[in-house]
């Protein structure tokens, strides 16, 4: 074919009918011309070498052509596995089905590939079992259509070797650790597994949250103490030390590995899976891209053990290595680390993926997202039988049961259509490309538009990677009394983080789009005045491989003078073309009611990373909101409502002075109240990329709101300022004021009730109470809770549910650390805390996680000022607390009048007692009569004086008998002298997914030692040893013979024991419970205590036992033994 002058031949000798692709490279003489490119080369055949040359340079750069058919985005990551020689040797766009084009994303981790999945901005990719089962949970359109492998040691915590097990990762005179982990991955689940397995919650280890590239930094300059990671970001911690130290405590170690994770039934692998969209309408090209993954799997599964092909010198090896590193030139260590780090996975059969047995993915995918659920990363529980068949369905067999052998045993040297050597392209920033920041430095490029319209784009050229972390902005600025009106012709980007953001002349958000976009589905956007444009990149690169898109964006500004049209709710755009809401948008509320959506009407579901205000005013000082419609994803995307007009950070151009106050928060699917605020409100709606709708939602998702003029309600908030003027709630929101100096007073989680009266306070919920005491000799805080039911970390759930006190600063906010912190779980009694207080102005907030998986009630709290005694009474310090007795403060007692002021709170409205008229009640009353009474009694006590004075020789007899007796409270008992030494079979507890792999089995999962360790275990037990060590590296147990638990040397990880012994002959007055003390004679008789029996101390022992006589024995009716 002849092109500009030029003939073009492929290299496999089939002349092409036409470049039909504008990315093609053009070669001369074997040399890269710099061009655009893909994967399929030409050779450029020169009728006048000079006349091309010449030609060449006064060719325009060459953008890439649109996809003659289906394009196909893949998802995958940067891990060292045998598909990467599909995505290197760009297999798929040489072999194709029919006229698609094959792209693979690189992506940063799991938790943002589902989410494009659902979007659609990738049709299939690879995922981590648990951003997979968090997708399963959160109802993504996606399924998993094959299982990839099974994590094996390719994943681990590794950490700096002065770590020697998790617990050491705690702060126990140092500073806790931070570990890093990519949220939503495989790796974070690992994080959260050692985390809980180690009995420690999230307040012990600081987690944070990375990308691969950022770890290694982060690991590089000593600013992280390690990280859950896979591939490349593992080995290099493990090659590179901690900050560049040659401490020997600071280089990388592997502290427990996905296998070790594994044996405690935190199983975790990687799927391939497929947008629902994807398979419904692309199931051939599905099924291609798993033969052809299976196929590389396959491959290595037989030749890594039988020949050289995989080899660290091999070709194969280093094309993974290329894929691992980015690199065309891989190192020698680099490709020996790939080549360890590809033996480190599990790679299952096809037949093995179909089988139960061998991975049950359903359930898998249940209890990892459970697990989450528990860690505070999902909202809804996602267990329950009622739920197995929802996850059965998110595994879709089809693909692999309508595989067969031919379409994936053929090993890859057999197969002339694949060649190791040929080489995909790669995406990449060059450095060459111009950049869209203004070349004068000034903030935004200032333009003003005509007619005629001006384009303007990122600056990559043709399918070259835009550049990273951009902050580029245009300001347009039309002819007076003319709109600016904006075109986006392209917009190819990395959600959610990569975008277009618009504002309008008083600097609202118009519009917000991210993500890989049709042209045809993006409005037109129109702004009165001026309009500025910015474009922003984080530094992730997702660096595609094989048919390069043209990625970034190009847009034009054009000026006209027709007005954008006036939309119906839930519809945007400069002609209401587009069925979301976007941006802000100025609301006036009449007396008959207006609406606002997050879609319009009929529309299922709203759009992802929606970002949309409405800046709703009054003619009266109030407005009246009600929620008509309400289904988003509890625990993710959010309707808030914020005090006065100003837009939060995120919906104007620069953020405001101060963040508006927050009134209220909705999600999930339960409709509130009426609520009624003071005018004006600020409402925003935000939604991330996946799951656009509630959770067992029936209909639609998203939210409608009425909203009209309110008059000014009943106030019922008490001496608080309460957000929600109405008080319709019965829970605490947003920030609540105390007006005045008090020294003690009362708040709650429940709004207008006791939260006796509550089920479960909301999820995601934050409330701050400000309130102000005398700081005259303050030295501290008291509280005391009728109602503490706050959710408490457990042995595998970790909470962040607390009530903190900060104290305020200059403009009124919490400043520095919290003061005191109340907690799920801690003994209300004990909330005293002492400090050096700078005032006596406090901010008491409230934040609740995700979910709470038991109901909890909430809490009613009482403060009050500590002050010394000779301040008590002069700053009213607090008297006494009524509810039901469970607290008090009493005054001090050198100044019993309380300042004048007692105050008893038996309910939220009660007023203090005057203490005036009190007093003189007793002093007119009371002191009289007490005299006439005093009177009396003094010669009732001269009369029987004479007779105490004989008994008491009695009394003391009395007295010295009973010297030593105690009430039994608790029923206990020693237990039953134990059997002789080797009668005793010993058991280990093993974990439920490897029971299959013993023989010898005790139901219903105790597996026993072996002879001589049963009998060293029992002999250690029969002489009261502590611990006994068996086994040896790197499986060396620490055994404790007493408590019953095997802990692992390396890793930490506990198992229970069990002892099976034979009867032994027992003592007549003796019941089975607390062991006797070894040196005890086991002939000596044991009392057993039941609950109202009397005994009488004789010789009490150090170690809580004594030696006595029963005195007089309960009747044996009390349960407990």
């Amino acid at each position: 074919a002849k092109f500009h002058g030029f003939e073009l031949r492929s290299e496999t000798g089939a002349a092409p009918q036409g470049v039909r692709r504008r990315d093609a490279v053009l070669r001369v003489a074997g040399s890269d011309l710099g061009l655009p490119h893909s994967s399929l080369h030409y050779q450029i055949k020169p009728t006048c070498y000079q006349t091309m040359l010449a030609r060449l340079a006064l060719l325009p750069a060459l953008a890439a052509a649109a996809c003659a058919g289906k394009q196909v985005r893949v998802g995958t990551f940067g891990d060292t596995n045998p598909e990467a020689l599909v995505v290197m040797s760009d297999w798929l766009n040489t072999n194709k089905v029919a006229n698609e084009c094959w792209t693979f994303y690189r992506q940063p981790s799991g938790g943002l590939s589902i989410a494009k999945l659902d979007s659609g901005d990738l049709d299939m990719a690879l995922l981590g079992s648990t951003p997979y089962a968090a997708a399963a949970a959160r109802r993504g359109r996606l399924k998993a259509v094959s299982v990839a492998h099974l994590k094996g040691s390719s994943q681990a915590l590794v950490t700096r070797a002065r770590f020697n097990e998790p617990k050491d990762l705690a702060p126990n005179g140092t500073a806790k650790a931070t570990i890093a982990t990519p949220r939503t991955s495989t790796t974070h689940y690992i994080a959260l597994a050692v985390i809980a397995n180690a009995r420690m919650d999230l307040t012990d280890v600081n987690l944070v949250f990375m990308s691969p590239n950022e770890i290694m930094a982060a690991w590089d300059a000593g600013t992280i103490d390690g990280a859950c990671a896979w591939g490349t970001a593992m080995q290099h911690m493990l090659n590179n030390p901690w900050g560049g130290s040659a401490a020997a405590d600071d280089k990388g170690r592997q502290m427990v590995s996905a296998s070790t994770v594994a044996e405690w039934d935190y199983r975790t692998g990687n799927v391939v899976a497929a947008s629902d969209d994807f398979i419904a309408n692309h199931a051939d090209l599905v099924e291609y891209l798993v033969a052809a993954f299976e196929r590389t799997r396959h491959d290595y599964r037989i030749n890594s053990l039988t020949s050289d092909k995989w080899a660290d010198d091999s070709d194969y090896n280093e094309v993974v290595a290329r894929f691992a590193t980015l690199s065309d030139t891989p190192t020698s260590q680099e490709k020996t680390d790939t080549y360890e780090l590809l033996a480190r996975f599990e790679y299952l059969s096809v037949e093995d993926q179909l089988k139960a047995d061998k991975i049950d993915l359903p359930k898998m995918t249940q209890d990892s997202a459970y697990f989450f659920y528990e860690q505070k990363v999902l909202a809804e529980d996602p267990s329950g039988a009622d739920q197995v068949s929802h996850y059965e369905n998110y595994y879709d067999k089809t693909i692999l049961t309508g595989l067969t052998t031919s379409d994936y045993e053929p090993l890859l040297a057999t197969d002339t259509a694949f060649s190791a050597t040929n080489e995909a392209d790669v995406q990449r920033e060059v450095a060459s490309d111009p950049t869209c920041a203004d070349p004068t430095g000034a903030a935004a490029t200032a333009v003003t538009v005509t007619t005629t319209g001006t384009t303007f784009e990122d600056g990559s050229t043709g399918t070259n990677a835009y550049a990273n972390d951009t902050d580029c902005r245009w300001q347009f600025t039309p002819p007076g009394g003319n709109y600016v009106s904006l075109d986006i012709a392209k917009l190819m980007s990395e959600q959610p983080d990569d975008g277009l953001e618009i504002y309008d002349k008083d600097g609202d958000l118009l519009a917000a789009f991210t993500g890989r976009w049709d042209p045809n589905d993006l409005p037109d956007i129109r702004s009165s005045d001026e309009a500025t444009v910015k474009w922003t990149t984080n530094s992730y690169d997702e660096n595609a491989i094989g048919y390069l898109e043209d990625v970034g964006f190009q847009a034009t500004s054009s000026s006209t003078v027709s007005a954008p049209s006036n939309c119906s709710p839930g519809e945007s755009g400069a002609s209401c073309e587009y069925a979301y809401c976007l941006g802000v948008v100025d609301e006036a509320s009449a007396t008959l009611a207006n609406t606002i959506r997050s879609q319009a009407a009929g529309t299922s579901a709203y759009a992802p990373n929606s970002r949309c205000g409405w800046r709703i005013t009054s003619t009266t000082a109030h407005v009246e909101l009600k929620f008509t419609e309400l289904a988003i994803e509890n625990g993710f995307d959010f309707v808030k409502i914020y005090e006065g007009a100003t837009a939060p950070t995120g919906f104007s151009l620069t953020a405001p002075a101060a963040e508006p106050k927050l009134l209220y928060a909705a999600t999930g699917s339960t409709l509130p109240p009426k609520l009624v605020f003071a005018a004006p409100v600020f409402v925003t709606f935000e939604s991330d990329g996946l799951g656009n709708t509630a959770v067992g939602a029936t209909g639609d998702g998203g939210f409608a709101i009425e909203h009209k003029v309110a008059a000014k309600p009943a106030d019922c908030a008490g001496d608080w300022t309460s957000p929600v003027a109405n008080c319709a709630l019965d829970h605490c929101t947003g920030d609540a004021v105390r007006a005045g100096v008090h020294s003690h007073g009362s708040f709650s989680s429940s709004s207008g009730k006791s939260a006796a009266d509550a089920t479960d306070y909301l999820a995601k919920t934050t409330c701050r109470w400000f309130f102000e005491v005398p700081d005259g000799g303050l030295a501290g805080l008291s509280f005391r809770a009728p109602v503490w039911d706050v959710e408490a970390s457990g042995t595998l759930t970790s909470t962040t549910d607390a009530v903190e006190i900060y104290q305020q600063g200059d403009d009124g906010a919490p400043s520095g650390d919290a003061v005191a912190t109340l907690k799920g779980g801690d003994d209300p009694a004990d909330w005293d805390f002492d400090f050096s207080a700078t005032s006596g102005k406090f901010v008491a907030v409230f934040a609740s996680d995700l979910n709470n998986p038991v109901p909890k009630k909430g809490f009613d709290l009482v403060y009050a000022g500590k002050y010394g005694s000779a301040d008590a009474g002069a700053n009213g310090g607090f008297c006494l607390c009524d509810f039901g007795g469970n607290c008090a403060w009493p005054c001090d007692e050198e100044a019993p009048a309380c300042g004048g002021t007692c105050h008893v709170p038996t309910s939220k409205d009660e007023a203090e007692i005057d203490l005036g008229l009190l007093y003189g009640l007793v002093f007119g009353l009371f002191v009289p009569l007490l005299c006439v009474i005093g009177l009396a009694f003094a010669r009732y006590r001269r009369k029987i004086q004479g007779k105490l004075k004989g008994e008491r020789a009695e009394l003391k007899k009395f007295k010295d008998s009973i010297v030593g007796m105690r009430v039994v409270t608790k029923a206990v008992a020693p237990a039953a002298l134990p059997p002789p030494p080797g009668t005793a079979r010993w058991y280990w507890q093993e974990s439920a997914p490897r029971l299959h792999t013993h023989a010898n089995l005790k139901p219903p999962h105790w597996v026993p030692y072996d002879a001589s360790t049963s009998a060293a275990l029992e002999e250690s037990f029969q002489k009261g040893w502590e611990t006994i060590l068996i086994g040896t590296a790197p499986r060396q147990y620490k055994i404790y013979p007493r408590r019953m638990k095997q802990v692992n040397e390396a890793t930490g990880f506990e198992r229970e024991l069990l002892r099976e012994a034979t009867a032994a002959r027992q003592a007549a007055d003796v019941e089975s419970g607390a062991p006797r003390p070894p040196d005890v004679d086991p002939d000596e008789p044991c009392m057993v205590l039941r609950v109202g029996s009397i005994v009488q101390i004789a010789r009490q022992r150090e170690d809580g036992w004594a030696f006595g006589s029963l005195t007089m024995e309960a009747p044996v009716t009390q349960p407990g033994l």
